[in-house]
């Protein structure tokens, strides 16, 4: 199997907060990922997923229409395979656990450096040839 790169792959940013999700649309374009969507809820969520079938999505847990939480479990219904990386500032370890037990690949705690959003998106895609 060809080695993926940042260049193949496509990204949704799921969180409420405009600021947020323009920050990491910067931090991914800065890395290289040319395709890059967003959505403001989990509603929104689910449906680009479906419509987009994205390579990697961050997933803010508190969202308005529908939580993360359920949204990361309707996406993991539609796409058992489906990276999810999981991003809150609530860490405690109940909430943590029922996202991994949903399917979350990866729970990124707010506040979260770039280097930190970087590391985790190449872990969770297996995304090799990044010097540390």
């Amino acid at each position: 199997m060809a080695q993926l790169s940042v260049n193949d792959i496509s990204v949704l940013i799921v969180d409420d907060s405009e600021h947020v999700r323009a920050l990491l649309t910067m931090l991914m374009r800065r890395e290289g990922v040319k395709h890059v969507h967003q959505a403001m809820d989990g509603e929104a969520a689910v449906e680009k997923f479906k419509e987009l079938k994205p390579s990697l999505v961050f997933l803010d847990n508190m969202l308005p229409k529908l939580s993360g939480m359920d949204a990361l479990k309707k996406i993991r219904t539609f796409d058992p395979t489906a990276k999810i990386i999981m991003i809150s500032a609530i860490s405690t370890p109940a909430v943590v656990q029922e996202a991994k037990e949903s399917g979350a690949s990866y729970y990124l705690i707010k506040p979260y450096s770039p280097d930190k959003v970087i590391e985790v998106m190449h872990r969770v895609l297996g995304i090799g040839g990044q010097s540390q």
